[in-house]
């Protein structure tokens, strides 16, 4: 039986529910109260995104809050209001970067930090590879100097993740040791969508060693992706630590298809190729992240192992599924990219990004 732990943290008022009991910690109204557990052992959100807007403190007392235990946290790189990307000039990528690395000097081992990069041709006057390799000075500056281990959410900005010109950034990325993350899918932005199918970050196998995952499940090509990645253990083998991607079930699909995404993501792949991430845009109030995010995820997890018939109710392997699924498939896997542990760097000065405050997710 796995250590069930506190919903909330403990925190009275946040994750507490009543009954009424024999009278031992009641509150006036004569109600007693008790703590909220669920059945997991442990969680890492795998897809969360920095703005400019938070704290280290907001984000650790929120993930205290929801007894979240680490996150994967993405340097800003959207403007959320304007339907805009803000990874689109140097300067603003190293800003970025370094407001990343200082936010996660805070807790580096919960908030485990992912660099922007953005080899868009018009980064260098609409040259490819004088744009790819800008990206590769900054992506050895984030890992030498930052101190961070990771990249992403990389979103496909007029490139293509298959075109041979990004052979050489991926191979950095993958000697570095960077577990990096590809938005794919529809982007919110109405520009960008036709370099996000998923079948183009096959690309990224021409980079022996190259780790990390596909955000959204592809949504709405979540068919493409899905079978995208079912080829991945013919090619890499049955063993994760070989796999080069794995697949995160944020929220990128519409509410109508939230299930079905789940439902045919946990039928058709294996179990250790899918991760809990939420989409989450700091900072956020616990109680929103909760009802939001984590309530929802735990049912239509519950719910897509149920209607698939794999593993019952109350069994052991639906628990070892939801200890997968929430913490150990995506940890294991940047456990398995990086050479050694993230190291970030406080900023010896004030450093704010150009990316305001914006919703928590974006509906698509």
């Amino acid at each position: 039986m796995c250590r069930k732990r506190p919903f909330f943290g403990g925190r009275r008022g946040v994750g507490s529910v009543f009954h009424g009991g024999d009278g031992r910690n009641a509150l006036a109204d004569g109600r007693r109260e008790l703590e909220v557990v669920y059945n997991v052992d442990r969680i890492l959100d795998a897809h969360t995104h920095l703005t400019g807007g938070e704290s280290a403190g907001q984000i650790l007392a929120c993930l205290d809050a929801v007894g979240v235990e680490k996150a994967f946290v993405f340097a800003p790189m959207l403007n959320v209001q304007a339907h805009e990307i803000t990874s689109d000039s140097m300067q603003d990528i190293r800003t970025h970067n370094d407001y990343c690395a200082d936010i996660c000097s805070n807790a580096p081992e919960r908030l485990l930090g992912f660099c922007t990069l953005n080899p868009m041709p018009a980064l260098a006057g609409g040259d490819l590879d004088r744009a790819v390799d800008l990206n590769i000075e900054e992506a050895e500056r984030c890992y030498e100097e930052l101190g961070l281990r990771g990249a992403g959410e990389l979103v496909a900005t007029g490139w293509y993740a298959d075109d041979p010109a990004l052979e050489r950034l991926w191979k950095k990325l993958a000697e570095l040791g960077m577990y990096t993350v590809f938005h794919t899918g529809v982007f919110y932005d109405g520009r960008q969508s036709t370099y996000c199918r998923p079948a183009s970050f096959e690309g990224v196998r021409a980079a022996p060693g190259f780790k990390g995952h596909l955000a959204h499940v592809g949504y709405p090509w979540y068919d493409e992706c899905i079978a995208m990645m079912k080829v991945t253990t013919g090619v890499f083998g049955q063993d994760p630590s070989a796999w080069d991607l794995k697949v995160d079930v944020s929220f990128g699909p519409a509410a109508d298809y939230q299930l079905e995404v789940w439902q045919r993501s946990i039928d058709t792949l294996p179990p250790a190729m899918i991760l809990y991430g939420t989409d989450t845009f700091w900072p956020i109030e616990p109680e929103e992240y909760r009802e939001q995010y984590l309530q929802p995820q735990l049912g239509l997890f519950e719910t897509a192992t149920t209607l698939g018939h794999i593993v019952g109710e109350g069994s052991p392997a639906r628990e070892e599924y939801r200890n997968m699924i929430f913490f150990r498939n995506a940890y294991e896997h940047w456990q398995n990219a990086i050479k050694e542990p993230q190291r970030p760097r406080p900023s010896p000065g004030p450093s704010r990004p150009r990316t305001p405050i914006g919703a928590t997710h974006i509906d698509l």
